[in-house]
């Protein structure tokens, strides 16, 4: 009889969305009923201390939303090598940026979800709008200001003009990211940005809807229906996510044409194997008549309101079954990228 494997979900971390990782643990805990996988919760704390708990401890200690400290006796990373597999639910720097995978993979650690090289490249997203771009797809226009810049106001109104986005290259959840109307709010949204990424994005905003698409899968991977977001709030901001009850309606199918559901789900589809995406992303759009890739997550949220289980659940794959397929593709995924490769032949000269 086999044995039952094990796995480890693994929250917090030293990102601004720490709190929005231990909604998303409780989100999953609360849905997942499958037996194939014995579960164990894990907790990096902002000093990187690691602590485990078991469901109760978890559900008893930690509300929606909270902070995560380890009080005393921490454990070490090096204590994740006891499980099959390790699912990182956690959201924000040092966690979809591909430090976590990176540790990870150091230890020898099945995990779910992108490489390290496509956690990085996904989040940072001027790197990834580079690499969309050269492959023919579209995306917003937009003018990177980077560390050392110089500000020149008036090129960005010239090249971008108003209204426009303002966001950190590297971060989520929409945290720093402001809609500017004007040269004084453009001035303090750039201050902004530069609080959360050395490198700061400055968007055309595009006068349209918001779609997003959810892919899992390897070699052939599901594509899941196309959602539609619309925020209450002037954009999908972090309020909108997570704050107010009714910050956004979320319509899953969205009501959008059947030509233009193939166009995203085939541009998702695209976008995942560009960016060398496994297991699982959401691939988000913007469209008004032209269909432009906004942005991808890697490790989309799985809280209350997330829209990727969501998506899934309607393409015929339950919240349950979809935990199951994540932690037993990312086993699979470290089978194939772990093997020892045959020792690669001289190369033959020809002068």
């Amino acid at each position: 009889m086999d044995t039952m494997k094990r796995a480890c979900f693994l929250f917090g971390g030293r990102s601004s969305e720490h709190g929005v990782s231990i909604t998303s643990v409780r989100s999953v805990l609360s849905s997942y009923t499958s037996k194939k996988f014995e579960v164990t919760i894990a907790g990096l704390d902002f000093k990187n201390r690691l602590q485990f708990f078991s469901k109760e401890e978890f559900f008893e200690r930690f509300q929606p939303y909270s902070r995560f400290e380890v009080a005393d006796n921490p454990s070490y990373l090096e204590d994740l090598k006891k499980f099959d597999v390790v699912f990182p639910l956690m959201h924000g720097d040092y966690a979809e940026d591909g430090s976590v995978q990176g540790a990870l993979r150091l230890l020898g650690v099945p995990f779910v979800g992108a490489s390290v090289l496509s956690s990085a490249l996904c989040w940072d997203k001027e790197v990834a709008k580079r690499l969309l771009v050269q492959a023919g797809l579209k995306v917003s226009d937009w003018v990177c200001v980077g560390p050392y810049d110089t500000v020149y106001l008036e090129i960005l109104e010239k090249k971008i003009g108003y209204p426009c986005f303002v966001k950190p290259a590297a971060s989520g959840s929409s945290i720093g990211v402001s809609k500017v109307k004007g040269r004084q709010d453009l001035i303090i949204a750039l201050d902004e940005a530069k609080k959360f990424s050395s490198k700061v994005l400055v968007e055309k905003a595009i006068r349209g809807i918001e779609l997003e698409c959810a892919v899992l899968g390897l070699d052939d991977p599901v594509v899941s229906k196309v959602g539609q977001v619309i925020p209450k709030n002037e954009f999908y901001d972090f309020e909108a996510k997570y704050i107010l009850s009714e910050g956004a309606t979320v319509e899953a199918p969205a009501p959008i044409p059947e030509e233009l559901q193939y166009q995203v789900r085939q541009q998702a589809l695209s976008v995942f194997r560009i960016l060398e995406c496994d297991v699982m992303a959401r691939v988000d759009f913007f469209y008004d008549g032209t269909l432009y890739v906004n942005e991808v997550n890697t490790i989309p949220g799985f809280t209350p309101i997330s829209l990727y289980p969501k998506l899934l659940n309607l393409s015929g794959v339950s919240y349950t079954t979809l935990i199951d397929s994540l932690l037993q593709m990312s086993l699979e995924n470290h089978l194939r990228k772990e093997w020892e490769a045959p020792p690669v032949p001289k190369a033959q000269y020809h002068l």
